[in-house]
C-alpha cells in the first residue's frame, strides 16, 4: 500500500528548531550560511557595459541588516559614555561622601555636560531609539530570511523560525531595559517638566524622597533597572568584543539533526573550556558592577530619607502627578 505523501505541517520540529540555532549576530565567528557565505559562488563576476570585470568588493556592506548592525553597535557608544558618568555620580561619590546632601553639588557639576539643550537627545534619546529600533528591524529581516531560506508554508513553522522563541538572553534584557528606562525618564524627568517646566530641582535628593515615599517600590524596581542594564551593557560590550557569552542557549540533546554539526561547527574541549572561562569573566564583572551601583543607590541614596519645607512639597507635588503611576509613589 503506497505511503501518503507528508503535509507541511509534518516536517520535522526537532529539525526546524535546529536551523533556528543560524541566527546570525553582530559579530559571528562563522560564515552566514543564511547568505550564502559559507559555499563557494559560482556566479561570474558583474561586468560593467564596457565588458570589464567589477569585483564585487564590499558587496555585503550594502546590505540591509549589516548597516543595522553597524549603526546598532555605534549607537551604543554615547550612552556608554552616559552610563559611566552616571555610574560616578548616583553610586561611586555617594558612598564615598556617605551623604545625599554632600554629593548633590558633584550631579550639578556634571549635569550640563549631558543635559544641555540638544546634548541630552543627541547622546541618549536619539541612539536609544535607533538602537532599540534597529535591533527590532534587524530580527524581522533576519526572520523573513530564515523562512524563505528553509521553505516555511505554514504559519506554525513560520512562527517556530521568529525571531522571539529563539531570542538570546543579551537581546531580551535590552527589552526588558527599554521600559524601565522609560519609566525612569518619565519619573526624573518627564513629569517635572510638566509639573514645572524643568528639572533644575530634581537631584539626589529627589530620588531620596522618593525612597522615602515608596520604599518598597523604588527598592524593587531599581533592583530590577540596575542589575538588567548593567548585564545588558557588559554583555553587550563582550559581544561586540567577540566575547559571545549572552547567545540563545542551545536545546540538549539537539546535536542530532542539527544544520550545525553537518557543516562542522562542533566545539572543541578547549572551545568549551574557553567559553567557560569567558562566561565567568563577563557575568562577574556584570555582577560587581550591579553590586557597586546598588550600594551606592540603595545604601546612601535610598536611606537619605524625605526632603523638608517647600522642596519636599515641591517633591510630593511632582510624584503624585506622574502618569499612571502617580497615586503609588
Amino acid at each position: 500500500m503506497p505511503s501518503q505523501p507528508s503535509k507541511p505541517e509534518d516536517i520535522d520540529t526537532k529539525s526546524i528548531i535546529s536551523m533556528q540555532e543560524l541566527d546570525p549576530s553582530p559579530v559571528t565567528d562563522t560564515p552566514d550560511v543564511e547568505s550564502g557565505d559559507y559555499f563557494p559562488s559560482n556566479e561570474p563576476l558583474p561586468q560593467h557595459e564596457t565588458g570589464f570585470l567589477i569585483p564585487k568588493l564590499g558587496l555585503r556592506g550594502h546590505r540591509w541588516d549589516t548597516w543595522l548592525t553597524g549603526f546598532q553597535k555605534y549607537s551604543t557608544y554615547p550612552p556608554t559614555a552616559f552610563f559611566i558618568l552616571h555610574l560616578a555620580n548616583t553610586s561611586l561619590i555617594p558612598l564615598v561622601t556617605r551623604s545625599v546632601p554632600a554629593s548633590e553639588p558633584y550631579l550639578l557639576l556634571t549635569r550640563p555636560v549631558y543635559q544641555a539643550p540638544g546634548i541630552e537627545h543627541l547622546v541618549l534619546t536619539l541612539p536609544i531609539l535607533g538602537h532599540v529600533a534597529s535591533g527590532i528591524a534587524l530580527r524581522n529581516i533576519r526572520a523573513a530570511r530564515r523562512a524563505k531560506l528553509y521553505g516555511a508554508e505554514t504559519r506554525a513553522q513560520r512562527d517556530k523560525l521568529s525571531w522571539w522563541p529563539r531570542m538570546s538572553l543579551q537581546a531580551r534584557s535590552g527589552y526588558v531595559v527599554a521600559p524601565l528606562i522609560g519609566l525612569h525618564v518619565l519619573v526624573n524627568r518627564a513629569t517635572p517638566v510638566m509639573v514645572e517646566g524643568g528639572s533644575s530641582g530634581v537631584g539626589l535628593g529627589y530620588v531620596a524622597h522618593g525612597f522615602a515615599r515608596s520604599p518598597i517600590f523604588w527598592n524593587v524596581f531599581y533592583v530590577i533597572f540596575v542589575a538588567a542594564s548593567v548585564w545588558h551593557f557588559v554583555g553587550g560590550w563582550a559581544t561586540w568584543m567577540g566575547w559571545r557569552v549572552t547567545t540563545v542557549r542551545k536545546e540538549r540533546g539537539s546535536q542530532k539533526g542539527s544544520l550545525e554539526g553537518y557543516l562542522g561547527y562542533t566545539e572543541s574541549p578547549s572551545q568549551k573550556k574557553r567559553q567557560r572561562k569567558m562566561w565567568w569573566i563577563v557575568n562577574g564583572i556584570a555582577a560587581v558592577g550591579a553590586s557597586l551601583w546598588l550600594a551606592g543607590a540603595l545604601g546612601v541614596i535610598g536611606r537619605g530619607g524625605e526632603g523638608v519645607g517647600w522642596e519636599a512639597k515641591g517633591w510630593n507635588d511632582m510624584y503624585s502627578q506622574v502618569p499612571v503611576i502617580g497615586d503609588w509613589l
